[in-house]
């Protein structure tokens, strides 16, 4: 059944919001995914308040042309899933990465990250990264035990002025006695 010519143009101008509006703009193949794969992966991204659509090639790439992102448009061939994620976290991206990972038939094609184009393998390495949110729980677990050893090495000090402190007391008193 073929689609209308203003069905296009709605899918044109929903996709052209959906890359004005997303942070990271990933394309992937997802080429020999079974119907239950493709389900566990949407679900998975939909949980991370991503958005991941299948749009027809022609349409992504009048879409991209429009919103002056046409380094992308080599990649646009075959079989294409677009994961788009408004805000700044990764972690979207890294539960893709994971399931690409474990899935050889799978893979990136290219995408935009803060607005800059990477390809396959470009988007590979980025999404292998930590997310922001693990960054700065290992920033904070850094930290802590930083503070935890000074903590410890203070007492310590204060417990030996403490003890010298004394000792010297005793001295003094058995002196004046």
């Amino acid at each position: 059944m073929a689609i209308t010519r203003k069905l296009k143009e709605i899918h044109v101008a929903e996709l052209s919001d959906l890359i004005t509006k997303s942070n990271i703009i990933i394309t992937w193949d997802y080429l020999g995914l079974n119907a239950h794969e493709v389900s566990d992966i949407r679900a998975i991204i939909k949980k991370e308040d991503a958005i991941n659509k299948v749009y027809k090639n022609r349409i992504a790439k009048i879409a991209f042309k429009n919103a002056e992102k046409s380094e992308i448009l080599p990649h646009l061939k075959g079989p294409t899933s677009f994961l788009f994620i408004e805000d700044e976290s990764s972690k979207a991206l890294s539960e893709l990465n994971k399931f690409i990972k474990g899935n050889p038939n799978v893979s990136f094609k290219a995408g935009y990250i803060n607005g800059e184009f990477y390809d396959a393998d470009g988007v590979a390495e980025i999404a292998g990264l930590p997310s922001k949110d693990d960054l700065l729980s290992m920033l904070l677990s850094a930290l802590q035990g930083t503070m935890r050893n000074l903590a410890y090495s203070i007492s310590q000090i204060a417990e030996k002025a403490s003890e010298e402190n004394v000792t010297d007391k005793l001295k003094e008193a058995s002196n004046e006695a």
